[in-house]
Formats: C-alpha cells, sequence, structure tokens
C-alpha cells in the first residue's frame, strides 16, 4: 500500500515540472523533519494532521524550489497555477534581448498583417486565446481598420498593405514582455501616418502570444469617445470580429457622412448595411445593438425626404425616359410641359435630338424597349422659395438586344411656382457620350467666339450631325 507521504508527493510533482538534485534534495530533507517533529505528538494527533502537515511542507518546498528552477526558462511556469505568480513576483524587470525583440517584431508584423487583411480568425492565433474578442483589443482591432479604411488601404493581397514596423522597444519580467511599438501606414496618395501603440505578450512553452493592444493617441482617444457616444458604450468581449466593419461604418455614416450625402444615399447605404448583417453570425444581442442603430438612421433619412423632393426625383426620371425614347422611335420627345427652353436647358434639347437623329440616319438600330424606372437626389446643391438645385441619379430599363439598363448622373435646377416644378437647368459633370465630349465643349467654344447662346447651341448641333451623317453613310447600322 502507498503511503500518505508518497501520494502528496506524486501528485505535487504531477503538476510541477521536475526541479534539479540539490532542489530534490531539500524537500526530501524537510519531509524528513516534518516526520520526526510529528513523532513527539499523540497517536491521535499523528494520524490527523500527519499527512496535511507532510503536504503542506512539500508543497511549500517544491514552490520554493520551482521558483529558482524556472527563474531559468520563466515560460514553463506560464500556465503552471501558484507557481506562475511567484516566479512573475520573483522575476527582475529587464530590457528585452535583441533576439527577443526580433521575435516580438515577427510576431507583430504577422498580426497586424492579418488584422489589416480583416483574417480575424488567422489574427486570433497570434494572440493568447480568446484575448483578441477582448474589449480593449477588438476596439484596438476597429481603431487600426478605421486608419486603413482612412487612407483606403485595404489590399486585395494582405501581403501588400501599407503597413509597418518601424520601431520595437520591449521589456521583459519572466514570461511576460512590455513592448512600446511604433507603426508606419502609407496611404493612398503617398502620404504616411504614425502610430504608437503598446503591446503586452505573454510566453509559454508554445511561443510568444499577444494579450493586448493598446493604442493612446489623440485620434484614438477621440475615436473611443465617436463609439461611445454612438453605440452607448465601449464594446464588451465579442463573438464575431466581423463586426468591426459593421462598426465603423455605422460611425463613418452616422458622422460626417450625413451632413454630406442626401436622404436617398444614406438610406441606401443604411441599407446594404443592414443586408451585410445579416451575413455575419454574432450573438443576437450584439447584433440586435447595431440594427437597431441602422434602422433607426432609415427612418430618419426616410423622413428627410419631403413631397417637393419625391416630386423633384418623378420630373427627372420622366425627363431622361422621353430622352431615351428618342432611341427607340427615331424622333424626339415633347418636353415642353416640363422643362423650359432656355440658356441652361438649350443644349440638352440638342442632345435628345440628336439621340434621336443617330437612329433615323441608321447609325444606329432602334432600342427593343425603354421603361421609366426611378430618381434619387444623390445631394441637393440649392433650395430656397424659388428653386431646387439638385443632383440625381436616374435608372432607365433600356432593351437594345445586348444591353439593359442605363444609370446616369445629371443635375436640374426647378423652378417651384403654382403649377408645381418645372426643369429651367440642365447639365452633366460626370458620364460619356455626345454631350460631354462633342456638344458642350463646341457650344461654349462658339459662344466664347462672340454667338449668342441660341446661335452657339444651334452651330454645334449642326456640326455633329455632319458628322454622325457622315459616319452614317460609312459604317450603317446594319453593317
Amino acid at each position: 500500500m502507498r503511503s500518505d507521504d508518497t501520494i502528496i508527493k506524486d501528485a505535487v510533482e504531477a503538476f510541477i515540472p521536475s526541479a534539479s538534485e540539490g532542489y530534490n534534495g531539500m524537500v526530501e530533507e524537510t519531509v524528513s523533519f516534518l516526520k520526526a517533529r510529528e513523532i513527539q505528538r499523540t497517536k491521535r494527533t499523528f494520524r490527523l494532521w500527519t499527512p496535511i502537515a507532510a503536504a503542506a511542507g512539500v508543497i511549500a518546498a517544491l514552490m520554493i524550489a520551482s521558483t529558482a528552477a524556472f527563474a531559468a526558462r520563466p515560460a514553463l511556469a506560464a500556465e503552471v497555477p501558484g507557481v506562475n505568480g511567484l516566479v512573475y513576483a520573483a522575476a527582475r524587470q529587464e530590457k528585452a534581448s535583441e533576439a527577443d525583440c526580433e521575435r516580438i517584431e515577427e510576431l507583430l508584423k504577422e498580426a497586424f498583417r492579418l488584422l489589416a487583411a480583416r483574417d480575424y480568425p488567422a489574427a486570433s492565433r497570434c494572440f493568447r486565446k480568446g484575448c483578441l474578442s477582448d474589449s480593449g483589443n477588438y476596439l484596438a482591432a476597429a481603431y487600426l481598420d478605421h486608419l486603413l479604411m482612412l487612407g483606403e488601404l485595404h489590399m486585395e493581397d494582405a501581403s501588400a498593405c501599407e503597413l509597418e514596423i518601424s520601431g520595437v522597444d520591449a521589456e521583459r519580467k519572466a514570461f511576460r514582455c512590455t513592448a512600446v511599438v511604433k507603426l508606419e501606414l502609407a496611404s493612398k496618395d503617398g502620404n504616411s501616418q504614425s502610430e504608437e501603440c503598446i503591446v503586452e505578450l505573454w510566453e509559454n512553452t508554445s511561443g510568444l502570444h499577444i494579450e493586448r493592444i493598446s493604442f493612446a493617441s489623440e485620434d484614438y482617444l477621440s475615436y473611443e469617445e465617436t463609439y461611445k457616444r454612438v453605440f452607448g458604450t465601449t464594446p464588451g468581449s465579442l463573438s464575431d470580429l466581423d463586426l468591426i466593419r459593421i462598426d465603423n461604418s455605422i460611425l463613418a455614416y452616422s458622422g460626417y457622412l450625413t451632413f454630406e450625402e442626401s436622404a436617398h444615399m444614406r438610406m441606401e447605404r443604411w441599407n446594404h448595411m443592414l443586408s451585410n448583417l445579416d451575413y455575419i453570425s454574432a450573438d443576437p444581442n450584439e447584433e440586435e445593438v447595431r440594427y437597431d442603430i441602422i434602422q433607426a438612421e432609415i427612418e430618419k433619412a426616410n423622413g428627410e425626404i419631403t413631397p417637393e423632393e419625391i416630386s423633384a426625383e418623378s420630373i427627372a426620371s420622366r425627363l431622361i425616359y422621353r430622352y431615351w425614347l428618342g432611341g427607340k422611335t427615331g424622333e424626339t420627345s415633347e418636353l415642353s410641359d416640363i422643362m423650359e427652353r432656355n440658356e441652361q436647358t438649350d443644349l440638352f434639347f440638342w442632345d435628345a435630338q440628336l439621340e434621336a437623329d443617330r437612329v433615323s440616319l441608321g447609325l444606329l438600330k432602334p432600342l427593343v424597349s425603354v421603361e421609366e424606372r426611378q430618381a434619387e437626389i444623390q445631394e441637393v446643391i440649392e433650395d430656397t422659395d424659388e428653386i431646387l438645385k439638385a443632383r440625381f441619379y436616374v435608372y432607365t430599363e433600356i432593351t437594345d438586344g445586348v444591353s439593359q439598363g442605363v444609370g446616369e448622373e445629371i443635375v436640374l435646377t426647378l423652378r417651384k411656382d403654382g403649377a408645381g416644378l418645372t426643369v429651367i437647368g440642365f447639365d452633366r459633370e460626370v458620364g460619356d457620350g455626345i454631350y460631354i465630349y462633342s456638344l458642350k465643349p463646341l457650344a461654349e467654344r462658339y459662344k466664347a467666339q462672340g454667338y449668342s447662346w441660341q446661335e452657339a447651341g444651334s452651330m454645334a448641333y449642326e456640326a455633329i450631325r455632319a458628322q454622325l451623317e457622315t459616319e452614317a453613310e460609312m459604317y450603317p447600322a446594319g453593317d
């Protein structure tokens, strides 16, 4: 039968790594001393307390011995309960060796590269188990993602991310290291931004692991305050780090973009964000917080769309529908009921005529079908009691045998009067086609030469039509 002493000794040795022979001798001496002392007590006391006293002595001796033994290899003690605290307390704070700094830098390069690429499952392997999802690390990862978004640094290939570590200054105490790390972030336009962070690391027998990343710059503190304001608190330990992308989108769109984009555009963005949230497998409570914020913003944006803007969007979609209808019939549509012909709209009339001419001349085959769809105000440029000037995105359903649908951006100025809204100004600032590349530049040249706007528009139209006639003879639509 095994004695109580043997059982206790085996149990302690099972969870504490072996010490040197000298330390084992110390343990044996301590056990012998405790046994000899217990013989002087009564039989009953001996039976009751000897195993406990022996256990206490063995454990105490082993703790002291192992503390010294682990001093040479503190990583062995990192996961041993009871011993790790003694080893850490007994260790001195000292400058990390050059080899340690190199290992730390390699680990951080890999971790930051994966965080920049939003590969959170892989990045979590650089952290102590579960640490990346902790509140502080989640916010640090979200802030890094925010910086990369501002600099437009997310690449298809994570290794190409312009994020570099320019310096690591580390100290070590037993199995823990603290490193001051300087990050360099190169933006798309070639400018760079530096961020300094403190990284706490923990080492066990399997290697170095990150425990915490802490930023302390003014930009980070501002980001943290914004997060608290929008979400009501800083994040807890989150189940899915893909929420970072949703969180940063919410912060961006509920901030400055709210004042720069139209209600329609904001609704479109918020709805897109809502659909992205559906693909994330987060805790239902975490999803609900974000769902409520997004839904509130959608309702807010929807409430900003006035009946007047709805009417303006209807006119914009009708105007462009009639423009493309000329590509089906070969004749220009009637526009006078919604658009006044003046210096600011004249070129649109000529542009609509040229669209119809390309079909009537045989340069293009007639469109198979044209259907009016929708228009949305992207930006209100001016809104007074007399006029509404806005940038619209208009989508028209068009079928020509190959393509289906045309989306375009236009700028309209509408006069407000008792009859409703009338278009008194038209322009295209982006896109392609005759209006931007031929008609408008040619008319402006004629006006610069002293011709009236009526003469300049007519002359520009005639010059372009003559060119279309030549092209139609050379390249008929049927050939």
